[in-house]
């Protein structure tokens, strides 16, 4: 999704192998970092808990709650963006809006989140971070803009239900 901004020098992109927390704390030590764009699995219970999941040692999958996202995260003062690229990232519940992991990480000063409030499939994941880095990085769009581009391509390329699902 950003092959071309990292060809023109716009863009500096870091892998995290292995995706475990240990080595996304790590990576996090220099504090300078300005966008954290993760893809992959989360979830949301109806308890209203909530989680990311990264790998452990062993490479098995673990889930890593809001809770310990926001406590990786909380002293990153050059984060200005995080994309999670999962399914119901952005979900919450009525009784508590804080519960999902974007309104978690807004609530500690993020200042801007783009997550999923639904399930999404690949196609329309990999089109939306495709079409939101060309606006955001190659068009220097505003982040409201840039997602709603994204948002209206997977409503004329994939279908026009699963545009609804990324949200600011």
């Amino acid at each position: 999704a950003v092959a071309k901004m990292v060809t023109a020098g716009r863009v500096q992109l870091d892998w995290l192998e292995p995706a475990t927390p240990r080595r996304l704390r790590e990576a996090l030590r220099d504090n300078s970092y300005h966008v954290l764009h993760y893809v992959g699995h989360s979830t949301f219970t109806s308890e209203g808990t909530s989680a990311i999941f990264l790998e452990d040692d062993a490479g098995h999958s673990t889930a890593v709650d809001n809770t310990v996202l926001a406590n990786l995260l909380s002293d990153q003062n050059t984060l200005r963006l995080v994309v999670l690229n999962s399914c119901e990232g952005a979900r919450t519940t009525l009784s508590d809006p804080y519960a999902g992991v974007a309104t978690t990480l807004i609530e500690l000063g993020v200042p801007a989140v783009v997550a999923m409030q639904f399930e999404i499939s690949d196609k329309a994941a990999i089109l939306f971070a495709d079409e939101l880095y060309t606006n955001l990085i190659g068009r220097q769009d505003p982040i409201d803009a840039a997602v709603a581009e994204a948002r209206k391509a997977i409503y004329v390329e994939i279908d026009r239900v699963e545009w609804g699902t990324p949200v600011l």
